[in-house]
């Protein structure tokens, strides 16, 4: 660990700002201390909820050779503590860390079931299901029985009576398989690859599918089959226990179109009854369906068509149904006798069809709650009568408030919804009147809200809240937030660190266009001095709260700005020109930055960012590239471990090239930084994991000794057993963030003035 950080470290060290206040600054193994939670699960009374609390320091280290192994599951260790919502009494459970996997309580919210996850001898997982009793605290494990092993990947449900928990079940042999698949790939000694129907990575982590279903007694561990041995992609047991549900992969080749794509077929069996298809998969391809609470009707959208179906119906129905095609004399006479109207159209004739999306089913099935550009509509299941519940404003959708749906109400006549005003920090949860159509704040501030989960009766509603400063915290509130409860206090030694104060800030764009960015001011900020400014780039930011790296770049003196720009599909390379630079100036016109002073950075498609943007500009005199790509000529096709992802990436998603690499070359080079390398006079630092699977250490590779041949200032650093994210050890951690700050620290940070006198 020594020799890890001697260097970087200490340059850190040396030069930090003295501290002129009581709280210390964020140091880089802080941001591996900071604990978060997950919600595992929470109780259909809502009195008692199941957390995971994490730490990055017990989970820094991950066999990244092994990425792609259907087999291997990335270590995930927490802390388990159940909380009761009433009172915050809380409990620790288990002598330690767990990787756990799933967590599901019984109905009467009594016992907590687990499923963990560990590595035997072999490389295999071995998985463990566990119960827990509330009421006497006590943790039992269920007993293993030989042939009723429960899959890594299993959900975890009770049936009604709590009696039994329904699970998938993974033969050792099954993994064995896939295990040696996956080393047959990777290490040969020979490996053929050809056109056959199915990429051999995609083929390999399909077999992951192969699952049955069964019921396990908690008492014995013996096991009742319902489902044989199938390619499972996700299933659930119905609300009354009688009937389970599940899709079926029926995919026939790799789809390009869709990263992972299948084409699933939904297949029923009743308890003592046959399996029988209720759609096949050529009707449903690859869309994911919605189901009702009772597990007894499912909705999709095609298209934005939106088509609804009982498991016991021969066929889908649409109740969007498209309009019948214009007759070709629009001069028509309707019936009256008036002349008619065409519908709502585009510019040249061609018909608008309002696109629609499928949100969720209220409780008792008869409703369907859909959505497009215009607003959120409630549907009547039965014959598709529709009523616009919520109306948003399409021609300028930057002015909707930003809404997601929460849950509906018990009683069908209400939704809880997560609001955010789209231009300032006033931000919470809403309750929506679906008889009224009225929005009404249940609780608004300017702090940072996530996760609203509201319990099955609808009497309580948990989330995580931050002031937008420091970490989240854990709350419950009745269904009015009358009563809030604050449940945790998970980083209490936060108190005594100096975090850096945020800021929404608003600047236009080259094209005149409002974005919005996130400004952390360097801790002991004075008004008008001016300071080195850090750019984190990625795509959009909005939103504050707790961030690690800025929090700890902050703290050495420095303003840190994350900024949005606007990415055009076709030419998103001069989209970072545009919005950042314009974000420089905003922050030098508000008298914060220092225009001498400009680093920027960012971590995959940010790293890509960052190297395109140094060859359309010279104003920022450090820079820093983790993990990004700068050839998307040599990334298109560099898929290894990763299916059809670097092929679909440019043509139909993230990297928005809008095309294939032979209907758009110009495009490629254009928004490969590699062919523009001359043109870079900012010193680079650029930082890979050799066993990155998504963005290959290659790119950096290419990247540094193109520099190098340039006779540019470069450093590349490569964390061996890294991946994605490079660091993979605490040590490593704490080397790398201290690196990127050393590195600013170099080329930022004024130099003392001298003190000697000329004789």
């Amino acid at each position: 660990m020594k020799k890890l950080l001697a260097a970087a470290t200490l340059a850190v060290l040396a030069t930090a700002s003295p501290s002129t206040q009581a709280l210390d600054p964020i140091t880089a193994e802080d941001t591996l201390k900071v604990t978060t939670v997950n919600v595992l699960d929470f109780s259909e009374d809502g009195r008692r909820i199941a957390v995971g609390a994490r730490r990055l320091y017990d989970n820094a280290e991950t066999n990244h050779r092994r990425y792609g192994d259907p087999t291997y599951v990335a270590p995930s260790m927490v802390e388990l503590r159940v909380i009761d919502t009433r009172t915050g009494g809380t409990e620790t459970v288990g002598s330690g860390l767990m990787n756990i996997r799933q967590a599901a309580w019984t109905r009467d919210g009594s016992r907590l079931a687990l499923l963990t996850v560990t590595e035997s001898p072999s490389g295999l997982p071995e998985t463990k299901l566990w119960v827990y009793h509330a009421d006497r605290k006590a943790l039992a494990e269920v007993p293993r029985q030989r042939g009723a092993e429960v899959a890594a990947n299993s959900e975890l449900v009770w049936t009604p009576d709590g009696a039994k928990l329904f699970v998938a079940l993974r033969s050792p042999a099954d993994d064995a398989a896939a295990q040696a698949a996956f080393k047959a790939i990777l290490t040969g000694p020979v490996v053929v690859q050809s056109s056959k129907p199915f990429l051999d990575w995609d083929a390999m982590n399909r077999s992951n599918r192969r699952r049955s279903l069964a019921e396990i007694d908690p008492a014995t561990g013996a096991a009742t089959a319902m489902v044989p041995t199938a390619a499972i992609t996700n299933y659930q047991l119905s609300r009354d226990g009688s009937f389970v549900t599940w899709l079926e992969d029926s995919t026939e080749k790799t789809s390009y179109d869709v990263i992972g794509g299948t084409d699933n077929a939904i297949r029923t069996l009743a308890r003592n009854g046959q399996p029988r298809t209720v759609l096949d998969a050529k009707t449903l391809k690859t869309m994911t369906p919605r189901w009702s609470d009772d597990g007894r009707i499912f909705a999709y959208a095609e298209k934005g068509e939106v088509f609804v179906q009982r498991i016991d119906e021969a066929r889908p129905r649409s109740i969007t149904p498209r309009p019948k095609a214009l007759p070709a004399d629009l001069s028509a006479v309707a019936p009256d006798g008036a002349k008619a109207e065409a519908p709502s159209a585009k510019a040249g004739g061609e018909e608008e069809v309002e696109s629609f999306s499928v949100t969720s089913f209220s409780r008792d099935g008869s409703k369907l709650l859909l959505t497009s550009k215009k607003g959120w509509y409630v549907a009547a299941v039965a014959d598709g009568a529709r009523e616009r519940v919520l109306t948003l404003d399409d021609k300028n959708e930057d002015r909707n408030p930003k809404l997601s749906v929460v849950d509906w109400a018990p009683s069908g006549d209400a939704l809880l919804v997560q609001y955010g005003e789209p231009d300032r920090w006033d931000r919470g949860l809403s309750r929506l009147d679906l008889k009224t159509k009225a929005l009404t704040s249940l609780v608004r501030d300017s702090g940072v809200y996530q996760g609203f989960r509201t319990s099955r009766d609808g009497s309580t509603v948990v989330f995580q809240k931050s002031d937008g400063t420091r970490p989240a915290e854990l709350y419950a509130a009745d269904a009015s937030f009358t009563s809030v409860r604050k449940l945790t206090d998970l980083n209490p030694w936060i108190a005594k660190k100096a975090l850096p104060a945020s800021e929404l800030v608003s600047y236009r764009d080259a094209d005149g266009k409002v974005l919005y960015g996130v400004l952390r001011y360097p801790i002991g900020y004075e008004k008008g001095k001016k300071y080195p400014t850090v750019f984190e780039l990625y795509e959009t930011f909005f939103d504050n709260g707790f961030n690690g790296r800025a929090a700890f770049i902050a703290g050495q003196g420095y303003a840190v700005f994350h900024p949005s720009v606007n990415l055009v599909v076709g030419r998103p390379g001069e989209s970072w020109a545009k919005g950042v630079t314009a974000a420089a100036n905003k922050l030098i016109d508000m008298g914060i930055a220092d225009p001498d002073r400009l680093g920027v950075h960012g971590t995959s498609y940010g790293g890509y960012a960052t190297v395109l943007l140094l060859t359309e500009t010279d104003r920022f005199k450090a820079a820093v590239n983790v993990s990004g790509k700068v050839n998307m000529v040599s990334f298109y096709t560099d898929s290894e471990r990763l299916g059809v992802r670097n092929t679909h990436a440019p043509e139909k998603s993230q990297d928005r090239i809008g095309g294939t690499l032979w209907e758009f070359p110009e495009r490629y080079i254009e928004h490969s930084a590699i062919f523009r390398l001359d043109r870079v006079k900012t010193p680079l630092l650029t930082i890979s994991g050799d066993q990155d699977p998504n963005v290959p250490a290659n790119q950096s590779r290419e990247l540094y000794y193109a520099l190098r041949r340039l006779g540019k200032e470069v450093e590349w650093v490569r964390y061996v057993n890294g991946g994605h994210r490079p660091p993979n050890s605490v040590a490593e951690s704490i080397d790398f963030e201290n690196r990127i700050v050393a590195w600013y620290h170099k080329y930022l940070k004024e130099k003392p003035k001298s003190t000697t006198t000329q004789q």
